[in-house]
């Protein structure tokens, strides 16, 4: 189900960029640009296969620790209760407060590298993400806590909106499937990877360690951005071939961007200049007001719903499993794996379902949808080639719940609610 929730959310971010990616082509490439002119017509951008699969595997990378961050801290809740003297509700605040944050940081984060560049942006939320990192590893207080907590949020959760911008800029349609499929997979692993890892360095080392492991780990990849992740966005840098401004360029520019020879186009060096502090300052809102659309809002309330049900199940469960079964951090952790796997098996499931979902009702509208062109779009019913088997997954999962909760009352059966996650 947190696959689930995952993929809905970045798909949505996926095709908000696809929608504005051919006015942003028509809004900012040079009219009397000769050279940008000819790359456009042969390619989307001029970045060679090498460099797209590295920006990629960077993009993976910076967009891994929003998620991971949420579950590995799990196994953690009950020593971080027991140390800090707090209630379980006061510590499960941390986990409410990185999920809000997680959610409005985007619409802030998202216009922020728009207006400026991907590049700048990155390097600001990951350092902020360190930063609040290590804070988390030395604190002793729950106010201390909850504003980390915010901190460490903001600075990841804007990587995973970022990453879908940043791949838009520099692959085109028909060949960004392939990379997103790649992109999504370190992410999706997390609900599997986070807690066990966590439950693990909790139980070896104490649960501030868990924070020390991501400070170290994420300089690590601050580290790779500062020297090696190039500008992409295509309103600094074109298709590539744009010399970039100063904060925009990677220290290593030679190795990971384009080997033509950078143009430095008078049409992009005079918009940068027009640029006012207006323009630079982001705005939430456009992001904010898609949920007054009648048909985003009722999809955002079901999925609010199943997901409200979900991390009630991840948070509760450290404290129901030592209590009732008796297990340590890294028993709890284990615990996880049931999640990770069964949203990965479901994911795969899911799409296969979808996309003989999408043919079945091809041939029954006797329309043949050309998803490239987006031709037919008004003729086509998508919302039944959508949703056609949602009802099965939602049946699934509240009928799951129940014996979940059952399961926890018999104190002899310490299987049952593995499986029922």
């Amino acid at each position: 189900m947190s696959v689930t929730t995952y993929q809905s959310q970045h798909q949505n971010i996926k095709t908000k960029q696809e929608e504005c990616e051919e006015k942003n082509r028509q809004d900012h490439v040079p009219p009397n640009s000769t050279k940008y002119t000819h790359a456009s017509e042969n390619a989307y951008s001029v970045f060679t296969l090498s460099q797209k699969k590295w920006i990629v595997f960077l993009l993976t990378l910076f967009a891994f620790f929003s998620p991971f961050s949420s579950t590995v801290y799990l196994p953690a809740l009950l020593p971080v209760q027991q140390e800090l003297k707090i209630t379980t509700t006061q510590v499960n605040l941390s986990l409410t407060t990185y999920l809000i944050f997680q959610a409005i940081a985007p619409t802030l984060s998202g216009e922020l590298s728009d207006t400026l560049g991907r590049r700048p942006v990155y390097l600001l939320t990951f350092i902020v993400y360190v930063g609040a990192c290590a804070g988390l590893a030395v604190q002793k207080s729950l106010a201390a806590l909850l504003i980390l907590r915010m901190l460490q949020s903001s600075g990841s959760s804007g990587t995973v909106a970022i990453a879908f911008g940043t791949l838009a800029d520099f692959t085109a349609p028909a060949e960004r499937g392939s990379y997103m499929g790649f992109m999504n997979s370190f992410p999706l692993s997390s609900p599997a990877l986070g807690p066990v890892i966590g439950g693990a360095i909790a139980k070896s080392a104490g649960w501030r360690w868990i924070f020390w492991f991501l400070v170290i780990f994420s300089s690590l990849a601050l580290i790779l951005m500062f020297f090696a992740f190039p500008e992409t966005n295509r309103k600094v840098v074109g298709d590539g071939s744009i010399r970039p401004p100063v904060l925009n360029r990677a220290i290593l520019e030679k190795l990971v961007t384009p080997k033509e020879s950078w143009a430095l186009k008078s049409e992009y060096v005079s918009a940068r200049r027009k640029r006012t502090l207006k323009d630079m300052v982001p705005n939430p809102l456009r992001s904010v007001l898609i949920i007054f659309n009648k048909d985003v809002s009722i999809i955002l309330l079901v999925m609010s719903i199943f997901y409200a049900a979900f991390y009630a199940v991840m948070a509760s469960l450290p404290k129901l499993f030592s209590e009732i079964y008796g297990y340590n951090e890294l028993q709890i952790g284990l615990c996880y794996l049931a999640f990770g796997t069964g949203g990965i098996i479901s994911s795969i499931v899911t799409g296969k379902i979808i996309d003989r979902d999408f043919q079945t009702v091809e041939k029954k509208a006797g329309i043949k949808f050309d998803r490239k062109k987006l031709e037919n779009v008004g003729e086509f019913p998508l919302e039944e080639a959508r949703l056609k088997s949602i009802w099965y997954a939602m049946g699934l999962c509240i009928a799951a719940i129940i014996p979940y909760g059952w399961a926890l009352s018999r104190k002899p059966v310490s299987q049952l609610p593995h499986w029922t996650t």
